[in-house]
């Protein structure tokens, strides 16, 4: 046996929030299992979040020398002698910066074959007592010369400032996660620029920190010439795209933890001592009063400021040069890196595929130096899964009570105003709330109730089709599958409606005296004509008792005007049977006759039956009986058409009434005529009926009573 939807609407709205509950539940789940598809989208809506954004204003605390093509082009391919580049980091020097950071690594020496040499003449000259001093003297010019890595040993003194960059080696699994391995020994020199305090959160969260095993230091005597070093490890996420910074890696010691680069230049340029830098495991690092946020991994999300060349950039080979003005960098924090293809780590960000890492390092350090975080915080996660249970709870229920394109318009009001929501957050106070899941819960709500939707409305329509198709005619069927709710109060209720009655006049005579099928022919030829004055006028046919058709209005179309629609039908079958006994009489066949009896009043209005296997739609109550009882009267008083009281009172207004819409609300060319008094069974108070006689078309309509009636007692029909 099919289900049957109509009716059911609690039980499909019921069931919509089911379903949602349930996909609601299942995204909370993926929310804690964070499959790896589900994080690159959210990776991806934080690039869409940038650039949504848009690029924001940079300060002039940073300045870039950058070591671009024009460099190479004037001062030589890269890496360049390290006595050009001490002469670089004289020249920035000079100038007064606060802290000059060389986004360089300096992990071997700079060795020539002709120091070699002058180093081995050197000691044999030593070991000789017969060389002259002032050959000694002139050997001694040329290796200071010659010592490049001395050179630029005493700049970095010379300076005072200077923050060096060196690699870790971080290995991790193929999912990415953390693989912990033995570390080499720690250098004396490397662990004196290590966090002071390390302390843990007091939320007690899990940490997962990374851990390096491996370290390409600076040289030592660069080491000690720099006033501090910071660590430029850093990796992509599984998309490709830079988005995190690892301001702090493990390394040696369980407590040993180390700060990156742009960290240590923004700890400097704030003139923070180190004792003052304690980093929070799972989080944050802070700096004097500055908490830098980061996550459970000690990566701090970049707040990006644009693509690359955002950051006031000077050529190196101009300030080899000297044409910098004076003033340049006094008071900034001056970075040097290289920026001329095929020199530096090629990055790819929320703006960008082809982001210097020294343009990265800045942006770090111009975050931290204006607090220009962008974070969650510890009530983003319960928001988010608030968000998720809002949605899809909410959606559930509101979505099966709407139509098809007001939900489709909730829905998206939805998504349109969570994500104005979270773009505002994002770009104006810095905190970030996931978009991914909660739009997801959105769209999957939407989807799954639209597909129930459609299941059920079809169904709908289909039961539709099969109730109403043999009772009414096409226009009124299409009317209740555009609004099922119509079927389903006209499905089952109370409403007054006008039923009329019609039977053949001496029906039993006719099927003696004629052989079966020219009866049959004969009847299907008049019921047929009757039943389409009857969808003519949007009534529905009930039933065929026999030679009988009856017929009602109001239902299951609430249709206000069911008297005029009744009382014009029944007009309209006695023309119809007019013409139906003219072609008869000319092909040679017995005319017919029929009476009409109409009654008004409330009745119950049901689909009843066995379900699944024969339904009839019908009416239950007294002014059914009425009707049919009406209608026998028709042979009593000679009458074609007769009315009650009932249907009378209603037929005066239409009678006397002026419309101003043409025959629409009016019956003209009719005569009402009061014809006896009723006694009918199981009532007190006799019913009188009325004749309804149609006029020529230059007669007026007209309602004739009387004082005094003919009583008769109405006998079972």
């Amino acid at each position: 046996m099919a289900w049957s939807w109509l009716g059911k609407t609690r039980l499909i709205h019921r069931l919509g929030l089911g379903i949602s509950a349930f996909l609601t539940g299942l995204i909370l789940v993926l929310v804690l299992v964070a499959p790896d598809p589900l994080v690159r989208l959210e990776n991806a809506s934080t690039d869409l979040l940038f650039w949504l954004r848009g690029p924001r204003p940079v300060g002039q605390d940073i300045v870039l020398v950058a070591v671009d093509e024009r460099s190479l082009k004037e001062v030589g391919r890269w890496p360049w002698p390290r006595d050009r580049q001490a002469q670089l980091v004289k020249a920035i020097a000079a100038d007064g910066p606060r802290v000059l950071g060389l986004d360089i690594i300096y992990a071997e020496a700079e060795d020539s074959r002709h120091l070699q040499s002058l180093r081995q003449l050197d000691k044999t000259i030593r070991a000789s007592k017969s060389v002259l001093p002032e050959l000694s003297g002139l050997l001694r010019d040329e290796l200071l010369a010659a010592d490049r890595d001395g050179q630029f040993e005493d700049s970095l003194r010379r300076a005072k400032n200077v923050v060096l960059a060196f690699p870790f080696t971080v290995p991790v699994t193929e999912r990415g996660s953390l693989r912990l391995g033995d570390s080499e020994a720690v250098p004396e020199y490397l662990g004196n620029h290590r966090f002071m305090l390390v302390r843990e959160s007091r939320s007690g969260e899990a940490q997962q920190p990374y851990a390096a095993t491996q370290v390409f230091p600076p040289l030592k005597r660069f080491a000690e010439a720099a006033l501090s070093l910071g660590h430029v490890y850093g990796t992509p996420e599984r998309d490709g795209i830079t988005r995190y910074e690892y301001l702090a890696l493990q390394y040696g010691g369980t407590d040993e933890y180390y700060p990156s680069f742009p960290l240590e230049l923004a700890r400097i340029y704030l003139g923070v001592p180190r004792e003052r830098m304690s980093l929070i495991l799972g989080e944050g690092v802070r700096i004097g009063d500055i908490l830098v946020p980061t996550n459970q991994k000690l990566r701090m999300l970049i707040d990006f400021l644009g693509p690359e060349g955002t950051f006031p950039t000077v050529s190196a080979t101009d300030v080899l040069h000297g044409r910098v003005p004076s003033g340049t960098f006094r008071e900034k924090a001056v970075v040097v890196g290289t920026a001329a293809f095929g020199t530096y780590d090629q990055k790819a960000t929320p703006f960008s595929a082809n982001f210097p890492g020294v343009e990265k390092n800045a942006t770090v350090l111009e975050n931290i130096i204006h607090e220009q975080f962008i974070e969650r915080t510890v009530w983003s996660g319960p928001l988010e899964i608030a968000m998720i249970l809002m949605f899809g709870l909410g959606l559930g229920y509101v979505l099966p009570r709407l139509h098809a394109l007001s939900g489709a318009l909730t829905a998206l009001l939805a998504v349109v105003g969570y994500v104005a929501t979270v773009h505002y957050l994002f770009a104006h106070k810095g905190i970030w709330l996931g978009l991914v899941n909660p739009l997801l819960t959105i769209a999957v709500s939407f989807v799954s109730i639209t597909v129930l939707r459609f299941m059920t409305e079809e169904q709908e329509k289909h039961e539709i089709r099969k109730l109403f198709t043999p009772y009414v005619g096409t226009e009124v069927v299409q009317e209740l599958i555009k609004d099922p709710a119509k079927a389903r109060q006209g499905a089952c209720q109370r409403r007054e409606l006008t039923m009329l009655f019609c039977d053949v006049v001496g029906f039993t005579t006719f099927c003696e005296t004629r052989a079966v099928e020219e009866v049959v022919s004969q009847m299907n030829e008049y019921l047929e004509a009757m039943t389409d004055v009857v969808y003519r006028w949007k009534g529905t046919v009930v039933d065929f008792i026999g030679d009988e058709v009856y017929a009602l209005w109001g239902a299951p179309l609430d249709q206000p005007d069911h008297v005029e629609l009744a009382v014009k039908c029944a007009l309209h079958m006695r023309g119809r049977l007019a013409d139906l006994n003219k072609k008869w009489e000319a092909e040679g066949r017995p005319p017919l006759d029929h009476g009409i009896g109409l009654n008004t009043g409330t009745v119950l209005v049901a689909n009843m039956g066995a379900a699944g296997r024969r339904m009839k739609y019908t009416t239950i109550g007294d002014p059914v009986n009425l009707a049919s009882r009406v209608e026998g009267l028709t042979r009593k008083f000679s009458t074609s058409i007769m009315v009650t009281e009932y249907t009378a009172a209603r037929m005066k207004e239409l009678v006397n009434g002026k419309s101003t819409t043409g025959r629409q609300g009016r019956l003209g060319h009719v005569a009402l005529r009061m014809v006896a008094s009723v006694k009918v069974k199981g009532k007190d108070k006799p019913v009188t009926v009325y004749d309804v006689t149609a006029l020529q078309h230059d007669e007026p309509s007209r309602v004739e009573e009387f004082a005094t009636l003919e009583t008769v007692t109405m006998v079972e029909k």
